[in-house]
């Protein structure tokens, strides 16, 4: 039945890595506002539950299974942490649908929720140094409007938002956050690895008004506080490791979980802040503690599938 919805939606089937579960490929998903990109979906090899699988969208999908498709020649490995954690009884199985990035990725990812609210100087040094304006709002729209119909179609997935969910590294991680606050009634939450809320610098070698890092972290305090939904069904995770430009992350990264807080999230329960020393900006960080997010993320799919059932 996978396979012969995957191929009514223009899906072909691919070898998955791990050798578990099920690969797909859609290529060049057309999008009438931005540039065609590739979707990779997973499926786990477990029997679907009676109101289909939980869903987790993830950004740069390219980089998600095969380490022959990433330019810096490591995967997240999405599919073995998925299998082997399904395996334990840690998480419930779910489908994971990677949206691969293209040679748009910082326009299309650019949180315009936190430019909007930079000064015009912070503004145009961001501009500036990613080669035009933000376009978040119709990659969120791509995400939710467009992929997720399509994933609901054609493969065997709970519809319910409270078992839908977004993922990324990066500034992957921005746009998914992003994306959840745009979007708080579709998607029940977001694992946020690395999110490059600073937004500058990237190459380190930029030239930043002054103030900037100041006038960032107050625009990201903003967003969150007016944004982000208040606590009830969603879960956040965010994380930074300690070393390359996540260093540089730390006020930001407050700033979210302090407007979190006040929003009425409780830390381990329905949002988790976390930093891992000693690590750096790469798939192979991200990989090695992808675990711990989706056993919360996911964790909190089950607990809401739980609840709904009157279960404890």
């Amino acid at each position: 039945m996978t396979q012969a919805g995957a191929a009514r939606g223009g899906f072909a089937p691919l070898a998955p890595p791990s050798g578990r579960g099920q690969l797909f490929v859609r290529r060049a998903f057309a999008s009438p506002e931005l540039l065609p990109r590739d979707l990779f979906v997973w499926v786990p090899d477990t029997a679907a539950p009676p109101d289909g699988f939980p869903v987790l969208y993830m950004q740069d999908g390219q980089n998600l299974f095969d380490a022959r498709l990433v330019p810096f020649g490591t995967a997240w490995e999405v599919d073995r942490s998925m299998a082997r954690l399904a395996d334990a009884g840690t998480i419930m199985p779910a489908i994971v649908v990677g949206i691969a990035s293209t040679t748009d990725r910082f326009l299309d990812y650019a949180p315009a929720l936190i430019l909007d609210r930079l000064s015009p100087s912070a503004r145009g040094a961001v501009e500036s140094a990613w080669g035009g304006a933000a376009r978040s709002a119709a990659y969120a729209r791509l995400v939710i409007e467009d992929v997720k119909p399509l994933i609901d179609a054609h493969f065997v997935t709970c519809r319910s938002a409270d078992s839908s969910f977004l993922a990324g590294s990066s500034l992957g991680a921005a746009i998914a956050l992003e994306t959840l606050a745009r979007y708080p009634d579709r998607v029940a939450g977001a694992a946020c690895l690395s999110a490059h809320l600073s937004l500058l610098p990237v190459t380190e070698s930029e030239t930043l008004p002054p103030d900037f890092a100041a006038d960032v972290t107050m625009a990201v305090a903003d967003f969150a506080n007016a944004c982000l939904p208040r606590a009830g069904r969603h879960a956040v995770w965010i994380d930074r490791s300690g070393q390359g430009i996540d260093r540089f992350y730390g006020p930001t990264h407050a700033a979210v979980a302090t407007a979190l807080s006040r929003l009425g999230y409780a830390e381990g329960i329905d949002v988790v802040a976390r930093c891992y020393p000693g690590v750096g900006h790469d798939e192979g960080a991200w990989r090695a503690r992808l675990d711990d997010a989706l056993v919360f993320l996911l964790g909190h799919a089950e607990r809401s599938r739980r609840g709904q059932a009157g279960l404890t």
